[in-house]
Parts: C-alpha cells; structure tokens; sequence
C-alpha cells in the first residue's frame, strides 16, 4: 500500500478539449468524483485523461481551485471561505457558466455550491427581464398572458417592475 506521502507526489495528465495538457498532483486531481471513478475502474489511459467538455482556461481555474481545497487543512475553513471568495470576485459570468458546467461534469460539489450560490447572488435582486437576457431565455407569453399571470400573481410581483 502507498504511503500518503508517495501518494501526494504522484502525477497525472489531463488533457483539456484544446489540447492543452495539465500536470497535477494526483491528490488534487481526487478533488473530482469523476476523475477518482476512473482511477478506480482503471479507465483512465496511461497518457492522459482526456476532458473533452472542459477548456484550458476553465480546466486551469478548476485545478486552482482544487489545488488550494485539496492542500489546505479542514481547521482553516475561515482561509478556505477567503479564497473562494478571491477566486469568485472578479470572474465574469461567461467564465462562471463555463465552471458551473466543468464542475459539474468533473462532479466538484465543492465547487459547483460556490458557484450556484455566486449566480445566485448576482441573480437575486434582477428583474425578470434582466435575468431572461442573462440566461437568454425568450419571453413567449404575450403581453395579455403576461399581464393575466400579474393580476392572479400579485404577491409575487410586489416590488418588481
């Protein structure tokens, strides 16, 4: 059996979608359920581990994120809420849905929490319309339907244009 030390020093390979290949410790790599079920089941090839939803831009923030979560220690979980927040601040939210989907497919929990919370966040306080635009989803209801969902609904609408 490997020691955790030896373990720790081991490295795998993923390969992004463009090509861009990413060496990393293999313990932060365990970070994904997804990449920890191929290690087991042995489906990993000896190259690379190819990710083939995943850019190299987002693959690089995802293993920043996994590289920092993976080494810190559970008693600085006040240093690890400072990071994630770092880590959000300043992404746009292209980079953001393009997280929440490499998290998902990689099955970070972690990751994916801060990130729907940090949507959330920015969602929270925006019109309807406004969120619509954001997440470019087409109004179907006319007018009429709309104003009738209104009028049966008003609670709902209180405070909202």
């Amino acid at each position: 059996m490997a020691s955790s030390t030896e373990n720790n020093n081991e490295k795998l390979t993923l390969k992004s979608s463009d090509g861009e290949e990413f060496l990393v410790e293999k313990h932060v790599a365990l970070q994904s359920t997804l990449i920890q079920t191929m290690l087991d089941s042995d489906c990993s090839s000896a190259d690379a581990i190819p990710l083939p939803k995943i850019d190299a831009r987002t693959l690089a923030l995802v293993l920043e994120y996994c590289k920092k979560h993976a080494n810190a220690s559970s008693s600085k979980q006040e240093e690890l809420n400072s990071f994630d927040s770092a880590f959000l601040k300043d992404l746009e939210l292209c980079a953001l849905f393009h997280l929440v989907l490499a998290a998902n497919f990689l099955e970070i929990k972690g990751l994916l929490d801060i990130l729907a919370q940090k949507i959330a966040d920015t969602i929270k306080d925006m019109p309807h319309q406004e969120v619509r635009k954001l997440f470019n989803v087409e109004n179907d209801h006319t007018p009429e339907e709309e104003a009738a969902v209104r009028e049966e609904n008003k609670w709902a609408f209180e405070g909202f244009p």
